[in-house]
């Protein structure tokens, strides 16, 4: 008898939960370490999973559009030298068998829970069937933090979850009939529709469901937003001396056949060089702790055609100017592809969101959790400004590259005075930077 393994799903950074959307092999075929085995999305990036191991395709145990939580067993091999009657024998046991919603015993490769595909019961074997325990359903429950029920488990149950709560007959919901209030007050008129504002149900519209990132997006800041007390310090820029050393700079990358530097690179080595004397903002806020982390994990905001995606640009502080540029080039080219992963986007120490990159002059971003710090990055603008003369006797107007950035720190974890004294040490930099860096 073939003794079977168990294949999980990998551990991918911070990813607690990954949707299965696609199976790349079928059963009987053959994989080797390292070859693609399933296509699964995460609340950060979509990404392929691959085989840990070398072997023979059994079994699938996870189901394609269900959700598994990392460690959980998605399928089952046999060793890559079996006897073929043995594997056909395997594969025609397991062909009738129902997809696990769960993570099955080692020890009973042939009990999974009934597959969202599986045929729907008939009344007598509803009626026969005994009624689940508390205890069971509790068991059998999904997470809590989960953005998608998996179909499995709403297949296994067929119920609400323990804890929730039926409305009355003479409940609002009920005074129309097929639409439910939901916790925004809006009317929902059947499963799976959209909340309709009371007062605009004969308003006409279209309606487009969320994606799963979007979804995350939205859970991520609202979560941010509500536990920290969120401020934002702000300072003009005078980037006069920073587009000088650009010009230079890219004339001899340009001879060099390499692209040319944008101004972000600048201010993410300002950034850097400020966190040093201010390592506050380079921290995350507990209960009782204030952990100042000893590497810059640098997020960069980038705005993908799917969402906003952060990816990690690690010991950014021991990076050069160019190591910098080409790093944040990288970084964003991977998540705009869709070829990064998600550990990519995980373990960020502070970010920077780059609004000016369409067009916005002011930037308060959002903390990205569980940092306390972010530095915001609007259009660098012509703006008239006042100047001394040389001789210091007089002012005059002139024209000059300005940009208000903007810090947005966790009040929790530090005072404005600090936030300004941060920016202020990016502002000297950027406005006095040499020629010759």
């Amino acid at each position: 008898m073939l003794e079977l393994t168990d294949v999980h799903m990998p551990h991918m950074g911070s990813v607690e939960f990954a949707l299965l959307t696609e199976w790349l092999i079928k059963p009987g075929e053959k994989v080797q370490e390292g070859d693609a085995l399933c296509e699964v999305s995460t609340d950060k990036v979509d990404t392929e999973v691959e085989s840990p191991q070398s072997g023979i395709l059994i079994s699938y145990i996870a189901a394609v559009d269900q959700e598994v939580p990392v460690g959980d067993v998605i399928a089952r091999f046999a060793p890559d030298d079996s006897d073929p009657e043995q594997v056909a024998r395997a594969i025609a046991d397991a062909s009738g068998e129902p997809v696990s919603s769960g993570t099955p015993s080692t020890d009973d490769h042939h009990a999974t829970a009934p597959s969202p595909a599986s045929a729907p019961p008939s009344p007598a074997e509803v009626a026969a069937a005994p009624t689940p325990t508390i205890s069971a359903l509790e068991e059998s429950a999904p997470p809590t933090d989960s953005l998608v029920l998996a179909a499995s488990w709403i297949t296994h149950v067929n119920r609400p979850p323990a804890g929730a709560r039926r409305r009355s007959a003479d409940s609002p919901a009920a005074e129309r009939p097929g639409q439910l209030a939901s916790k925004s007050g809006f009317l929902q008129t059947q499963q799976g529709s959209p909340a309709i504002p009371p007062g605009y149900e004969n308003v006409a519209h279209t309606a487009s469901e969320h994606t799963r990132l979007r979804r995350a997006i939205a859970k991520n800041l609202t979560e941010s937003w509500n536990t920290a007390p969120q401020l934002t310090a702000q300072v003009d820029v005078d980037f006069t001396a920073v587009s000088v050393a650009r010009a230079k700079i890219n004339r001899d990358r340009t001879a060099r056949g390499e692209s040319k530097l944008s101004y972000l690179p600048f201010i993410a080595v300002a950034l850097c060089r400020a966190i040093a004397a201010h390592p506050v903002v380079n921290s995350t806020f507990t209960e009782t702790h204030l952990l100042q982390w000893q590497t810059v994990n640098l997020g960069i905001a980038v705005d993908t055609a799917d969402g906003l995606l952060v990816p990690v640009i690690r010991d950014a502080q021991q990076l050069s100017l160019g190591g910098l540029a080409d790093a944040i080039a990288t970084a964003g080219q991977a998540v705009t592809s869709g070829t990064g992963k998600p550990e990519d986007l995980a373990g960020g120490t502070i970010t920077i969101s780059n609004s000016g990159s369409v067009g916005g002059v002011v930037s308060t971003p959002i903390l990205t959790k569980p940092q306390v710090a972010s530095l915001g990055v609007p259009a660098i603008v012509r703006t008239p400004v006042a100047r001394r003369s040389a001789d210091g006797a007089s002012e005059l107007l002139t024209i000059r590259p300005i940009a208000r950035l903007g810090l947005t720190f966790d009040h929790r974890a530090l005072d404005g005075a600090e936030a300004l004294r941060t920016l202020i040490d990016v502002q000297q930099t950027l406005e006095n930077w040499s020629a010759e860096d």
